[in-house]
C-alpha cells in the first residue's frame, strides 16, 4: 500500500519563501509547483518553471523557495510499502529532477481529488487514499512520456489531449477538423499532421470512433431505438449512422444489439 503522510492542495505563501531540510524528511514528497521557483540540486540553484513537477527521495536533502510573494504548489509525502516498491521502480520516475509534465492540471486535479479524502473520515480512507495515488503515479508517468514513435512537439500535447478528452466526453456536437484546427490557433495541415502523431489516427477517425464507441454502449445497455441513438450520437440522419456503423463496426446496429443482447442472455 502507499501511505500518505499528508498533503495539500493549491498552498499559497502570502512572503517570500526559503524551505530548506539539511536532513531531508523520512519519506517521499511530491511538488507540483505553480508559480516560478527555485530548487538546489547537487549545490547548483535551478529555476524551476510554473508547472513542474519535483519528486524527493527520502532522507535527501531538500531546498528550495520562491523570491516573490505568492508562491503557490500542490505536495504529497507518502511512503511505499515493501510490497509497493517493484511498482514504484517500474514507473521510473526520475527523483530530485525537475519534471514538465504535459498536463500538469489535471494532475493538481487528481491531488485536489486526494486531499479531500485524506481530510475525509470515510471507513474506506486508506483504501481510497491508496487508490488515488497509484491513478496519480500512473497518470505521471503516463504525461512525462510521448509514446514511443510519436514525435510531435510536447509543448502542445496537453492542448491536443484536452481537445480530445472533449470530443470523447461530448461527440454529438457539430465537430469538424477546420473548427478545431482554428480552436487551438494552428494550420489545418499542421493540426491534422500533430493529432496524428499524438494519438495514431486522424482527428476526423477519432471523432468518428467516438461517435461509435458511445453508440455501441447504448445498443448494449439500452432499448433506445436506432433513430433516437443515432441523433444522440451527433448524426443528421439515421441513414448515415447506419453506414457509419456497418462500415467501421461490420454489422448493422440492429445487428449489433442483437448479438450482444443474444450474448448476454447466455450470461
Amino acid at each position: 500500500m502507499i501511505n500518505i503522510i499528508k498533503c495539500g492542495h493549491d498552498s499559497h505563501h502570502p512572503k517570500p519563501c526559503n524551505i530548506e531540510h539539511k536532513h531531508g524528511v523520512p519519506n517521499y514528497l511530491l511538488l507540483l509547483i505553480k508559480k516560478e521557483a527555485w530548487i538546489t540540486v547537487d549545490g547548483c540553484l535551478q529555476n524551476v518553471h510554473p508547472n513542474s513537477v519535483i519528486c524527493f527521495p527520502p532522507n535527501t536533502y531538500i531546498h528550495y523557495g520562491c523570491d516573490l510573494a505568492g508562491y503557490n504548489d500542490d505536495w504529497i509525502h507518502f511512503t511505499l510499502s515493501e510490497d509497493e516498491k517493484s511498482f514504484w521502480e517500474q514507473l521510473e520516475i526520475p527523483l530530485y529532477t525537475i519534471l514538465s509534465p504535459h498536463n500538469f492540471h489535471k494532475l493538481s486535479e487528481y491531488v485536489k481529488l486526494l486531499s479531500d479524502a485524506f481530510h475525509n473520515d470515510s471507513s474506506h480512507r486508506e483504501q481510497i487514499l491508496d487508490s488515488f495515488m497509484h491513478i496519480f503515479l500512473y497518470t505521471l508517468n503516463e504525461e512525462l512520456y510521448v509514446p514511443e514513435g510519436h514525435k510531435a512537439p510536447r509543448k502542445y500535447y496537453s492542448v491536443f489531449a484536452s481537445l480530445r478528452t472533449g470530443i470523447y466526453n461530448d461527440p454529438s456536437k457539430p465537430y469538424t477538423v477546420p473548427l478545431l484546427a482554428d480552436e487551438v490557433g494552428l494550420s489545418l495541415s499542421y493540426f491534422q499532421h500533430q493529432y496524428k502523431e499524438f494519438f495514431g489516427c486522424s482527428c476526423q477517425q477519432d471523432i468518428i470512433n467516438a461517435r461509435l464507441k458511445l453508440a455501441q454502449y447504448y445498443l448494449e445497455s439500452s432499448d433506445m431505438p436506432i433513430h433516437g441513438i443515432a441523433d444522440f450520437c451527433g448524426y443528421e440522419t439515421e441513414v448515415h449512422f447506419m453506414r457509419q456503423f456497418k462500415k467501421f463496426i461490420g454489422v448493422t446496429p440492429s445487428e449489433y444489439r442483437s448479438s450482444f443482447s443474444s450474448y448476454s442472455h447466455i450470461q
